[in-house]
């Protein structure tokens, strides 16, 4: 929960920004929605403003709370922004809005790398910094070790190499995307385009479909954000089935998108790459799991063997070369990066348990990632 590990995370955003000599406020957005949803009254408005009373070193530390006991986690980026707005009448084009979540885990390098982004860039719109889901890998099972690879292949495959890709070399075709989290939005644009949407579930699949829409370019910051990854099945299963209800909701977000002035031929074809990922993600692990067995129920073990293998040996290749991007970029020394993505190559065989799940259970709330 996020009682547990606000206080740290304040720590560590306050080193790197003190560390990097940038300019910078950084803004813990609570809510009264928590006051519902746990049996105390040491909710994380509660722990943080305690905090930030021991301490000089926390002035340019501001606790908002967000005082509607309903929302998602956009209503609370728009309050944020409100706010920075109301006490800044005039937004230059230096200035950005970042966004991170409670368990969030920058260095100074991030900050450093993100200020030489906008000296080589010109300030560009959007920058992102992606995650990869290690930070609690030590104490997960083999299972939940692969997925944490599985998530982190996805973000760094079609997030990071993509946004590289797309920053030398625009192509609409790309699908590169924007994640709620590492995410830096020049102010002066988020204000243009009025904050985040709140009509989806998750923003951040809204907000990339929109970027490619208007053609705008998503720089990768060369560093790596350190996160969790679920700790079991049944939290894992949840959280993907909330990405995959606004992923399978793109139909509707083009609908949305072409009654504006966009580009009909770089959502078109962004909204063929989200529904043709969708399926993949719903069908694909099912279908690489009938063929094998398929093959082994009608005894042909030499074809299935060779199945097998080639399909071990292709997604452990792609899982370990992610591996070692992250590596390069944190520049820290991966451990077993092998067997890890070999792990992943397995846990890849069920990752369609949350769409499958998302498709049953088409009524349920939103489910807000547990934060340990």
């Amino acid at each position: 929960m996020e009682q547990r590990i606000i206080s740290n995370t304040i720590d560590n955003f306050v080193k790197a920004i003190e560390e990097s000599k940038i300019k910078a406020q950084l803004l813990i957005v609570t809510t009264n929605k928590e006051k519902k949803l746990i049996d105390s009254d040491d909710t994380t408005y509660e722990v943080v403003k305690k905090k930030l009373a021991t301490s000089s070193k926390y002035k340019n530390v501001k606790l908002l709370n967000y005082p509607a006991y309903s929302g998602m986690m956009a209503h609370q980026l728009n309050f944020a922004l409100q706010a920075i707005i109301k006490n800044n009448k005039n937004v230059d084009k230096k200035s950005y809005f970042a966004v991170y979540n409670a368990d969030s885990n920058i260095t100074k390098q991030t900050l450093i790398n993100m200020c030489k982004l906008c000296q080589t860039k010109s300030f560009p719109l959007i920058m992102q910094e992606y995650a990869a889901f290690f930070k609690n890998l030590k104490s997960l099972s083999p299972l939940m070790k692969g997925f944490a690879i599985f998530q982190t292949n996805f973000e760094f495959t079609n997030g990071f190499t993509n946004g590289f890709t797309n920053g030398i070399l625009f192509s609409k075709f790309l699908r590169n995307h924007v994640v709620g989290h590492g995410l830096f939005i020049r102010l002066d644009y988020l204000q243009k385009i009025r904050g985040f949407t709140t009509d989806y579930w998750c923003e951040d699949i809204y907000l990339s479909f929109f970027l490619r829409s208007h053609d705008v370019k998503i720089y990768p910051i060369f560093a790596v954000e350190y996160g969790e990854s679920p700790k079991n099945l049944k939290i894992l299963m949840k959280q993907n089935a909330t990405w995959f209800k606004t992923l399978f909701e793109n139909g509707k977000i083009y609908s949305d998108l072409v009654k504006k002035h966009i580009d009909r031929t770089s959502a078109f074809s962004y909204l063929i790459n989200q529904y043709r990922g969708a399926f993949a993600w719903l069908f694909l692990p099912t279908l690489y799991l009938a063929i094998i067995f398929y093959l082994f129920l009608l005894g042909n073990w030499q074809l299935g063997i060779i199945f097998l293998f080639s399909y071990i040996a292709t997604t452990t290749i792609r899982y370990w070369l992610s591996n070692r991007i992250v590596e390069l970029l944190s520049h820290n020394t991966m451990q077993s990066k092998l067997y890890l993505a070999f792990l992943a190559s397995f846990a890849y065989l069920i990752s369609n348990i949350g769409p499958l799940y998302s498709l049953l259970n088409p009524k349920r709330k939103k489910y807000k990632t547990e934060r340990c």
